[in-house]
């Protein structure tokens, strides 16, 4: 026998997707911390004194800046997309006449976000005694690649999502779909 959707249908329908929403209410730990980690790692590497010192001016002016940056921009992007996703008793699905939310613009505001904070991160990450051989093009190039490669990394989890994500899509695309069976029309008057 099929399930039809009705408009009070807030709860599982299934064990199918019971399971999917038990997997997107709990935050994903280990994309987190591997989030974190990474951004420990590119701090550590991307403001060590050989990067600093390093005779080439890509590795010391885009290279490092550009690491942290681009850790940065993904743990902005992608904390709150480890973070729970689904209630137990709210299992949200778009209505018949189709998604009305759009994801894109706050994807696009934390990647502005990572943007612009990605060049104070790795600002403080590098410190304040830059070498004087440093010229003024390099440290500009230090904000420019740091900037970049933050609003990128904003969307590297929509490549690789936590498993929060995931399974909120998944059973978004299930509700969706429904039974297969539904059709929906309708019309509209202005008077």
């Amino acid at each position: 026998m099929v399930q039809s959707a009705a408009p009070g249908d807030i709860y599982p329908r299934d064990k199918h997707e019971a399971e999917l929403c038990e997997t997107a209410s709990r935050p994903d730990w280990l994309y987190l911390g591997g989030l974190l980690a990474l951004d420990v790692g590119a701090i550590w590497g991307g403001s060590s004194d050989a990067v600093k010192a390093s005779s080439s001016i890509p590795v010391r002016g885009v290279l490092g800046p550009g690491i942290i940056g681009l850790t940065w921009g993904a743990t902005v992007g992608g904390a709150w997309m480890a973070l729970p996703q689904c209630s137990s008793t709210w299992v949200g699905a778009p209505p018949p006449e189709g998604q009305v939310r759009e994801r894109w613009p706050l994807a696009l505001s934390l990647a502005i976000l990572a943007g612009v904070t990605a060049p104070v991160i790795n600002g403080i990450a590098i410190g304040f005694d830059l070498p004087v051989a440093w010229s003024t093009f390099e440290r500009e190039m230090h904000l420019v690649a740091a900037g970049v490669a933050g609003f990128a990394g904003a969307f590297v989890p929509y490549l690789i999502p936590p498993s929060t994500w995931s399974a909120a899509r998944e059973l978004e695309r299930i509700r969706v779909s429904g039974d297969g069976h539904s059709a929906f029309v309708g019309y509209g008057r202005e008077f």
